[in-house]
């Protein structure tokens, strides 16, 4: 197990100068999309529940809340899975049974 914490040690020195730049920086992008969507799914429903609608209109906004909150699970869920995959270290290599192999 040492040679996990090492690789994990790499792998936050990497991104730490850059690697993957861009799939971290999308990956942020993700969250903060589907944290803009689970707020806006929290909103509608207070709004559905605190004021008085006609029905056609609380239908809607029931709706867009439902939509809304899903996508939001969604995406949240997939950037937490991409997070996980972009801070995972690489794995470690097959045994080697001659260390010093020469070919």
């Amino acid at each position: 197990m040492p040679g996990w914490v090492e690789r994990w040690q790499k792998r936050q020195r990497e991104l730490a100068q850059g690697a993957d730049a861009d799939l971290v920086h999308s990956n942020r992008r993700k969250f903060r999309v589907a944290s803009s969507l689970l707020g806006l799914a929290f909103v509608l429903g207070l709004l559905d529940a605190k004021i008085p609608l006609p029905s056609y209109v609380r239908i809607a906004i029931t709706l867009g809340a439902v939509i809304s909150g899903v996508g939001g699970i969604v995406l949240m869920k997939w950037a937490q899975q991409e997070d996980v995959f972009l801070t995972r270290p690489d794995p470690e290599g097959p045994p080697e049974i001659f260390k010093n192999k020469s070919t």
